[in-house]
């Protein structure tokens, strides 16, 4: 199998130089004129459409496919600067690259994950998904669940929602030529491969387990009886008027996980708080929290982190030891970054786990507000966690 991977980096403040000096170094990796997917992630001081149009100038109307993020990931590590963009490029004899879009999330996720499952009927012998939803107007439990249900045969799903460097007011989805938002962006990978995808979080308890006692779909108003806010608060230093990057670094909750799939994983699903009406008191997710879901508070832990993310690293190795992966994409938390480790985000967590799976081997990703990714055959929205998918020959 003939496969060419490049991946270019820039961290000019122009985005139509930007996108130019990225995509340019990615095509002169591939050693041709012509890729069949080109994936982009990018942070958000850019104009994301002169971004755009900079990177088509370099690459056509090869199919594209990604977001902004928080920070970017590639093999010179995490960037979780204002100006920052990754551009990998992608060409195959026998691998196949399908783009898809799907537009209204805020108003219908439900009816998004149908269309796109719908979409995915046209395409055969599909390897794995990549989704790249807005991460500030997904319901993900309603989309995840209308798109796995429906799947027209088994594929393997992961991604990450995207991001706005902790503004978290409107972040940006990119399909082909065209920037979004409220949207999701995805790609099909299909052909000859193998895909492994593995996730890990680095969150510890530090409260007893409530109990949800009253919630609208993913609004949370009621924790053991009282204001959900409040049981937060309890957490946090002073009285927050909203909830704060720095907050969101404290504090989040972690949802009993069935025992099947605890067994797999971790007995908590960590979720994260992503937007506060104080005055009600109620508290909102990306997933929904139905009434009766067990939780406990949970603390992000630095050392953790890092110890979760070589015990991934080594696992996929030992399940291929005596292959090099294709390509690695990882969808990594933007509040396991800089807001947590500081200055050794790339010591703790990035260089190591490349130095496990392979430090040549072409790698992307980007710093996600969730992460979606399979607890035993499940696809699940994730919060505070590593998700890495790998591409092996097959």
């Amino acid at each position: 199998m003939n496969l060419s991977i490049g991946v270019g980096v820039s961290r000019e403040k122009e985005g139509f130089a930007a996108g130019c000096e990225a995509a340019q170094q990615a095509i002169a990796q591939i050693g041709q004129t012509r890729a069949d997917l080109a994936l982009v992630f990018a942070t958000i001081g850019y104009n994301q459409e002169d971004l755009l149009a900079g990177i088509r100038t370099i690459t056509g109307d090869t199919p594209l496919s990604g977001c902004s993020g928080e920070g970017i990931i590639t093999q010179a590590g995490s960037d979780e600067g204002t100006y920052a963009v990754s551009v990998m490029l992608l060409a195959s004899d026998q691998i196949t690259f399908d783009t898809f879009l799907v537009e209204g999330l805020k108003k219908e996720s439900k009816e998004a994950g149908l269309r796109l499952s719908d979409a995915l009927g046209e395409c055969k012998n599909g390897k794995v998904l990549l989704l790249f939803p807005d991460g500030l107007t997904i319901n993900s439990t309603q989309f995840l669940h209308a798109l796995e249900s429906h799947l027209p045969y088994p594929i393997k799903i992961a991604g990450g929602t995207s991001g706005d460097n902790f503004k978290f007011a409107k972040t940006y989805q990119y399909h082909n030529g065209k920037v979004v938002s409220d949207a999701v962006s995805a790609v099909l990978i299909s052909g000859p491969v193998e895909v492994d995808i593995a996730v890990s979080h680095g969150c510890q308890p530090i409260d007893i387990e409530r109990t949800v006692t009253k919630s609208s779909a993913n609004i949370v108003y009621e924790i053991d009886g009282r204001r959900a806010w409040d049981v937060f608060t309890q957490y946090l230093v002073g009285d927050p008027k909203n909830l704060s990057e720095a907050d969101l670094a404290r504090i989040s909750i972690g949802e009993s996980l069935p025992p099947d799939a605890a067994s797999a994983y971790h007995p908590l699903i960590v979720r994260s708080g992503m937007g506060l009406n104080k005055e009600a008191g109620t508290v909102y997710f990306p997933a929904e929290i139905p009434v009766g879901t067990k939780l406990q508070i949970v603390r992000r832990d630095p050392i953790s982190i890092s110890t979760s993310v070589l015990t991934v690293g080594r696992e996929i190795t030992e399940r291929h030891a005596d292959k090099k992966p294709l390509a690695v994409f990882q969808f990594d938390c933007a509040g396991r970054g800089r807001i947590v480790l500081g200055e050794k985000t790339n010591e703790m967590t990035v260089f190591p786990l490349q130095e496990k799976i392979g430090k040549s081997v072409p790698w992307i990703g980007f710093h996600t507000y969730g992460e979606i990714a399979p607890v035993r055959e499940k696809v699940y929205f994730h919060n505070y966690t590593v998700v890495l998918c790998t591409l092996y020959e097959a």
